[in-house]
């Protein structure tokens, strides 16, 4: 396996410049947090076409990445290890989940959602 050097550099409240330089430069997406209710900034990366790794638990499991349709899961640092090494090491796999980042991200504009909430409005009215 491929070993990677790179460090990580924790950031609080990162200016957007620094985000999209950052994200810019990424090839996965990890998202370590547990319970997120849904999660803006996996969508970001989904809409750049980077792979999610996300936790599988919360909105980001079931709305973003829809179970391992639009993104892989895990539930523990071994898992996330797995997946992020998967996906950086099998350009298939890559391939695959940048696609389906940016038609996830596609589906989620917002002329996308007015269309899906006026239909659904239409069917209790």
């Amino acid at each position: 396996m491929k070993s990677f050097t790179n460090d990580v550099q924790p950031f609080k409240n990162a200016l957007r410049s620094l985000i999209s330089e950052a994200l810019d430069k990424a090839k996965v997406f990890l998202h370590a947090t547990i319970n997120e209710h849904w999660g803006i900034a996996v969508a970001e990366a989904m809409a750049r076409g980077l792979p999610v790794v996300v936790h599988k638990s919360g909105g980001t499991w079931s709305d973003l990445a829809s179970e391992g349709l639009y993104g892989l899961g895990y539930t523990d640092a071994e898992e996330a290890a797995e997946a992020i090494a998967k996906l950086m090491t099998d350009n298939s796999a890559w391939r695959h989940y940048s696609g389906k980042s940016i038609e996830r991200a596609r589906n989620l504009a917002f002329d996308k959602f007015i269309g899906k909430a006026s239909q659904l409005l239409k069917k209790i009215l």
